[in-house]
């Protein structure tokens, strides 16, 4: 589901509740894209191996024609611990 956020950032950003993927290496984890803009995204997971300044690819792929896929190379800039999962920042380094 998408609403749009009331913020002041350059970018506006787009809220979303999305399955992701995300890859680290050889490893492959889940997540949720919370909201997404055109420089970045925030995204919950609960594996506890990812740290701020990991590169990482990450994939969105929505069922809803409308929307293409996303596959993006992106930069961890910070991590915060809420009750049972992590919050990251996302810095897009190239998408396709």
């Amino acid at each position: 589901m998408f609403f749009a956020q009331n913020d002041q950032r350059s970018f506006r950003r787009m809220e979303l509740d999305v399955p992701i993927e995300i890859t680290k290496g050889t490893q492959k984890f889940k997540g949720i894209c919370k909201d997404l803009s055109s420089t970045g995204m925030s995204i919950a997971f609960t594996e506890a191996s990812l740290q701020a300044g990991d590169e990482v690819h990450i994939k969105l792929d929505t069922e809803d024609e409308r929307f293409p896929p996303l596959d993006a190379d992106a930069t961890l800039l910070r991590i915060d611990c809420e009750e049972d999962k992590f919050v990251a920042a996302v810095k897009f380094i190239n998408m396709t």
